[in-house]
């Protein structure tokens, strides 16, 4: 994960600027592209083309027979097994393109779903403990490095075996905090650069999912008390087609609509 991570980042250097829609766009046109090439070399196209070739013929026997009640039953299911048949075809692909657009979905993510602090503004540090550990009795600190400062106290709250802070970033770049206990600590980034890089808002404990779905990310230590340290950036948005979408909705919404024109063209069933 850690390569791809690197591949992505070459990837958007152009983009690393603050281009963030760009670079959004410039994957989703190329992950578009990549699956209809995919889903074409995996599936039986001459098979899902006369499977539409006999759903087609269905639709327009259920126009010539509409006044035959039995004739309209038997093309209705007709139709539904061709669909079926369709879906059966399209199975092994659709598959095959799972695991590619999750690798992509993960880099973005990383990079699209948080907007790092500008110098004042504040974001909120939450840190989850075990059942085990006592938030009003034991110890939690939390120390700010160079460029950030602590906006308040901990507040303590034991119904949710949380403790919270809120920072302020004093001046642009990756600073560092640090969350420490009676018997270790564990360092989060806190984001306040111009440039389109991974940003790392949740930390936890090493973990399968953790290294798949948050490659790269700090973790904190497996035998302490903390569960997970996540500071709360908040979260990009873009504007497309008139509406406020996240980075998750304007991947869909690009690499969906280029993929269908280039079916056209290339005649992709």
């Amino acid at each position: 994960m850690g390569v791809l991570t690197e591949i992505f980042t070459l990837l958007l250097k152009p983009f690393e600027g603050g281009n963030a829609l760009g670079g959004l766009v410039f994957v989703s046109v190329l992950t578009g592209a990549v699956m209809l090439f995919l889903f074409k070399a995996t599936s039986n196209q001459q098979a899902m083309k006369e499977v539409k070739t006999r759903i087609s013929a269905y639709f327009l026997e259920l126009r010539l027979y509409s006044h035959d009640i039995k004739n309209v039953m038997a093309s209705q299911a007709k139709i539904l097994r061709s669909n079926l048949t369709y879906m059966k075809l399209s199975f092994i692909p659709a598959v095959v393109m799972i695991v590619p657009v999750v690798l992509v979905m993960v880099q973005l993510n990383l990079r699209y779903a948080s907007v790092q602090l500008r110098p004042g503004e504040t974001a909120l540090v939450k840190v989850k403990v075990g059942a085990g550990f006592d938030v009003m009795r034991n110890r939690l600190d939390l120390d700010c490095g160079s460029g950030v400062e602590k906006a308040s106290p901990g507040v303590r709250i034991p119904s949710l075996n949380q403790v919270c802070w809120k920072i302020r970033l004093a001046e642009p770049g990756v600073h560092k905090i640090t969350v420490s206990w009676g018997g270790g600590s564990v360092e989060m980034p806190v984001y306040g650069s111009d440039r389109l890089i991974p940003v790392y808002s949740v930390a936890g404990k090493p973990r399968i999912t953790e290294a798949l779905f948050n490659p790269g990310s700090p973790v904190v230590p497996a035998d302490g008390p903390i569960e997970s340290v996540e500071i709360a950036y908040r979260p990009m948005e873009f504007g497309l087609l008139g509406l406020r979408l996240s980075w998750l909705w304007s991947f869909l919404v690009i690499s969906f609509a280029f993929g269908l024109c280039l079916k056209f063209i290339f005649k992709v069933e």
